[in-house]
């Protein structure tokens, strides 16, 4: 019986001390897993930084300009105006002619590229147009007119191939003073040596022309004025004005002394102021003062 109680002691005893086992296991258990769980709860909230937004810029699209095209002028009304001036100058019938080229022009004179030999354009910019007309036998006119139709030339009849440049010829570019002669009595007197460059270049800009030469015909011609163009090279000697009033000039250059050439009104007239004492025929005396 003793040994009966013993063994049931022991047993109780046994089951105790597991049971408190299981106890203190159940609880570390329990430990660890609130640990674990605290450990991801505090991993869960944690507040991760908001990325920052960079905004992306925007391409700027520059448009691209349209090109405006290039209009091409319209037929100016002008061209009935150039063909009747052909028809009447060289007798055709306007039925026979016909504009096939035409362009805008800026001249730098009123000759409008067409001067017309001995005579002196102002130099003021004059607007207008280049025609191209051509007949049925295929031949070719060109007109030039400036933009209101007023004035109309035919450059061909205008630029014969025989026209010199006796500032050219004579290298009167250089010159560096004029001295100006009057006949009188059959022979040339000085009026005035001109030495400042503004009284110089208006005679040589009237000389400064295309002119044509004609073989001197007129043997009877007394001219009555006499320029001698001096530079540092050489002395050139120019007639001008014949004295029943023909406005012609010759040259000392060897090569043209059997020619006379037609100069513009433009320079007679200046020429005039310098001899007013003994006045050009054609030209009135001035008048008298006292």
């Amino acid at each position: 019986m003793k040994k009966i109680l013993n063994i049931t002691l022991i047993i109780t005893i046994g089951t105790f001390l597991i049971t408190l086992m299981m106890i203190d296991i159940f609880n570390s258990k329990n430990n660890e897993d609130e640990k674990v769980v605290k450990n991801n709860t505090q991993e869960e909230l944690k507040i991760e930084p908001s990325p920052t937004f960079i905004p992306t810029p925007e391409a700027t699209i520059t448009p691209t300009p349209t090109p405006i095209p290039t209009s091409t002028p319209e037929p100016p009304s002008i061209g009935g105006k150039a063909m009747a001036y052909l028809s009447s100058l060289y007798n055709i019938k306007p039925i026979n002619l016909k504009l096939f080229k035409y362009e805008r022009k800026q001249w730098p004179s009123s000759a409008m590229g067409c001067p017309e030999p001995g005579k002196y354009y102002a130099q003021a910019e004059t607007s207008g147009w280049a025609l191209h007309f051509i007949e049925r036998n295929n031949k070719e006119y060109l007109v030039h007119t400036d933009e209101n139709g007023t004035n109309i030339i035919e450059c061909k009849k205008n630029l014969p191939e025989n026209t010199i440049n006796i500032v050219k010829i004579l290298d009167l570019s250089k010159t560096e003073e004029i001295t100006l002669k009057r006949l009188k009595e059959g022979k040339y007197f000085e009026l005035e040596t001109l030495k400042d460059e503004n009284k110089i270049s208006p005679i040589i800009q009237f000389l400064d022309i295309d002119v044509i030469g004609s073989k001197n015909t007129r043997e009877e011609c007394e001219f009555l004025m006499e320029l001698e163009f001096i530079t540092k090279n050489s002395t050139q000697k120019i007639k001008f004005i014949c004295t029943d009033g023909s406005n012609f000039m010759k040259i000392s250059h060897k090569n043209l002394q059997e020619e006379i050439f037609g100069i513009p009104i433009q320079l007679v007239n200046h020429l005039g102021k310098y001899a007013s004492q003994v006045p050009f025929p054609g030209i009135p005396e001035k008048p008298n003062s006292n």
